[in-house]
């Protein structure tokens, strides 16, 4: 009998072992891939950086994740679709014609509101293009909205006005999707959807997608404001 107890006692013992050597090893990994990404992906220095390379790190791990056909629980197969996706924006090469609109924000909703002006006050710190926020709808350049629409796989939306002579913005409209962004299933957090206000914007600005690490990449939210985005806006006024 003290031989069996001894084998039990010896069994777990071994996988108590095997289970910590795996989250040590899982913790290591991952602490590995935050340096990696610190030294070769990250704009900033320090806590930003560091802040940086580890969304960079959560990304690609989800991604590699979702790849494997693996999921947390919180999405269903539509939601992991509907990320690869900002918005359905086609080229239009239009801007304003000088780097600055005024914009009124068009929401009730204080979680959209809270975005809009954070994803404003991201732009206007950059110094290439100036938002000025406005109480009066009819006069605004730029109006910030929401909607709620599963039929589309976005989750936003900017349509705009143009003088097609000029090719100069008359008015410009972006909306938030609260079908995605809102629903807990689709694994928005606060901070994504303040990069998808900001993408949303950008267009606004005049810029396009592109696939770098940028606020402006059509295949997620997962980037704020980057230099490679400010560089853009520059290039863009100053043609």
């Amino acid at each position: 009998m003290k031989f069996i107890f001894n084998c039990i006692r010896f069994v777990f013992r071994l996988i108590w072992r095997l289970i910590w050597g795996l989250i040590w090893s899982v913790a290591l990994s991952f602490l590995v891939l935050v340096g990696v990404f610190y030294f070769t992906t990250s704009t900033e220095t320090g806590a930003e950086g560091l802040s940086q390379a580890l969304r960079t790190t959560v990304t690609q791990v989800d991604q590699f994740l979702t790849h494997q056909g693996l999921s947390t629980g919180f999405q269903t197969n539509e939601g992991i679709q509907s990320h690869q996706l900002t918005d359905e924006h086609a080229t239009t090469g239009a801007r304003w014609d000088q780097p600055s609109a005024t914009i009124y924000i068009d929401t009730n909703n204080e979680t959209f509101r809270s975005a809009y002006q954070e994803a404003i006050d991201s732009w206007n710190q950059t110094g290439a293009f100036t938002f000025q926020i406005i109480n009066d709808k009819d006069k605004a350049d730029i109006v910030a909205a929401e909607m709620n629409d599963g039929n589309v796989s976005a989750a936003g939306e900017a349509e705009s006005q143009t003088n097609l002579l000029t090719k100069r913005f008359t008015h410009v409209t972006v909306r938030l999707n609260s079908y995605y962004l809102l629903d807990r299933r689709y694994g928005y957090s606060h901070e994504r959807i303040v990069n998808t206000a900001a993408h949303e914007l950008g267009h606004a600005i005049g810029l396009d997608h592109n696939e770098e690490e940028s606020v402006m990449q059509s295949a997620g939210s997962f980037y704020s404001i980057q230099p490679i985005d400010i560089q853009a806006v520059k290039d863009l006024y100053q043609s």
